[in-house]
C-alpha cells in the first residue's frame, strides 16, 4: 500500500507499507510513525492537548518549515480495505503525542486511491502499490483554469488593487478583500495563497457557480477564491467571484456587472 501526504497538491511525504486485507484486530498491526515538514503555515482548527487529565480544543497554526509527526494505525481491517486511524502533532511532541494537531480516521481501499482532506490543503492519500487511474471515456475539459497574466485573482488575495484595463479611480477602489473583513477576510502571508489544481474540486464549484466552464479558485488561508475568470475590463467589466470557507460553505460573492 502508498501511503502519501500532499500540501497544496504537492508531495510532501510518500512511503509503502506491507497491508493485509483480511478481518482482523487492529492490535495486530503497530504503529506507522514518520515526518514531513510542510513549506508553509498550515491552520489546524481542532488541535487539541491533555492537561490534568482533561482534553482542552484549541485553534492552531505550525509556521513554514515546522516539522510535523504523523502516527498511523489500523482501527480495523477486512477484504475491502483498512480504516486507518491518523493522529499528526508537531516533532517535539512526546510519544503518544500529548499535543495533537489533527486526529481522525481514513478509509483505506484494497483496490482504488482514496483522498481525505485534513485541512485545506493538506491531503492524505492512499493506493495499493501499482494502482493506475482508470481511463477516461471522454475528457470534455480541464475544469481548473490556469491564472492569466497579471491574475487579478491574486492580486485580490495579496489585498492589492485589482484594476481591470481602462478603469478610472483610486486603488482603494480595487483592493476587493478589503471590504469583507466581516467574514473573517484578513490578509496572510504569500506562503498561505495558493492555487488549487484538484479537478474534482473545480469542476464541483464550477457547476455550483452555473458555469460549464474551467474556473480558477485560489486558497487564502482559510478561505477560497472562486473567479469566473470575466473580464475586468473597461468599459463594460462582467466577473464575479464566490468566496468560500473552508468547508466549502458558500459565504458571499463580489464582482461587476449583471
Amino acid at each position: 500500500m502508498v501511503l502519501e501526504a500532499r500540501l497544496d497538491s504537492a508531495s510532501a511525504f510518500r512511503t509503502t507499507f506491507p497491508a493485509c486485507f483480511l478481518d482482523k484486530a487492529s492490535w495486530n498491526t503497530k504503529v506507522l510513525r514518520f515526518h514531513f515538514t510542510p513549506g508553509r503555515a498550515v491552520e489546524w482548527p481542532n488541535a487539541s492537548v491533555w492537561r490534568d487529565g482533561d482534553e482542552r480544543r484549541f485553534a492552531a497554526t505550525t509556521s513554514a518549515g515546522r516539522t510535523l509527526v504523523a502516527q498511523i494505525y489500523e482501527q480495523g481491517t477486512n477484504t475491502s480495505g483498512s480504516i486507518l486511524g491518523i493522529a499528526i502533532g508537531t516533532k517535539d511532541s512526546v510519544t503518544p503525542l500529548d499535543t495533537v494537531l489533527w486526529r481522525g480516521a481514513h478509509n483505506a481501499s484494497a483496490t482504488d486511491q482514496v483522498l481525505t482532506e485534513l485541512v485545506p490543503g493538506l491531503v492524505l492519500v492512499t493506493y495499493p502499490l501499482g494502482w493506475q487511474p482508470k481511463p477516461l471515456v471522454r475528457v470534455d475539459t480541464t475544469w481548473c483554469a490556469p491564472p492569466r497574466p497579471n491574475e487579478p485573482l491574486l492580486l485580490d488575495a495579496q489585498f492589492l488593487p485589482a484594476r481591470g484595463k481602462n478603469r478610472t479611480g483610486t486603488d482603494s477602489d480595487f483592493v476587493n478583500l478589503a471590504s469583507l473583513s466581516a467574514f473573517g477576510v484578513r490578509r496572510v502571508p504569500r506562503d498561505s495563497i495558493a492555487i488549487i489544481r484538484d479537478e474534482a474540486v473545480c469542476r464541483r464549484i464550477a457547476r455550483q457557480h452555473g458555469n460549464n466552464k474551467p474556473m480558477l479558485i485560489v486558497r487564502v488561508g482559510s478561505f477560497y477564491l472562486a473567479d469566473d475568470q470575466g473580464s475586468r475590463d473597461g468599459p463594460s467589466p462582467l466577473w464575479e467571484v464566490a468566496v468560500y470557507d473552508r468547508n466549502w460553505r458558500l459565504l458571499i460573492s463580489y464582482g461587476e456587472g449583471q
